[in-house]
């Protein structure tokens, strides 16, 4: 597979448990910015919740090929910053956006092997994507071209809570934030259904198309 060794290569960042800071942002070019909050374990309401270490990854490929800015975690600092009220990681996040005119946030995060959907897109039920519905069918579309179905909208996770990272963002910067689940089964080659490729390509051509719109 084209991106499975590049995959493999970057996992090593996140599975180091020295890193110093709490989170990284990669600066870059273009109106969209890729994040992933929940690359390392996170600490919600006391108990550790596992790490979704290929989120990570992912965005620092998506880096590598296009140069777009993104956003991740690479410590666990007892927090979540996909949940708690007052996040370093949200702050730092809608300062960049602010000062950089971004246009788009994608917060990629990694649902367990045993959902049905391979991917659900969460909206806040349009609130949090400003009822953008049109960029909304054109990353469906994306990933269906590349061989991903199954997609599901405000299935399971909605992203409607006031702290998720695109609640968030874009209730502070007014602008679409999609966060999309992606299912663990696709992005881990523990599992037959390992498609990193498709994943990463339907990533890719949604970016260079938002990029454009």
């Amino acid at each position: 597979m084209e991106y499975s060794t590049l995959l493999k290569k970057n996992l090593k960042i996140f599975y180091n448990k020295n890193n110093k800071n709490s989170f990284e942002l990669l600066e870059g070019c273009g109106s969209v910015i890729v994040s992933a909050p929940h690359s390392v374990e996170q600490i919600r309401n006391g108990k550790i919740k596992f790490a979704e270490y290929q989120t990570g990854a992912i965005t620092r490929i998506l880096h590598e090929k296009i140069g777009c800015p993104v956003i991740y975690k690479t410590k666990n600092c007892n927090d979540d910053a996909n949940y708690d009220d007052k996040s370093d990681y949200r702050d730092f996040l809608i300062q960049y956006i602010k000062k950089n005119d971004i246009k788009l946030l994608m917060d990629l995060h990694q649902m367990a092997p045993r959902r049905e959907m391979n991917i659900d897109i969460g909206t806040g039920r349009g609130k949090n994507i400003l009822q953008r519905y049109d960029l909304l069918e054109k990353i469906i579309t994306f990933f269906n071209n590349n061989g991903v179905k199954n997609i599901m909208v405000d299935e399971i996770f909605d992203a409607t809570y006031k702290n998720t990272v695109s609640a968030h963002v874009s209730s502070s910067c007014s602008i679409p934030c999609f966060q999309i689940e992606i299912n663990s089964k696709l992005v881990s080659d523990k599992y037959d259904e390992y498609n990193i490729d498709s994943i990463i390509k339907s990533l890719l051509q949604i970016i260079e198309y938002m990029n454009m719109h």
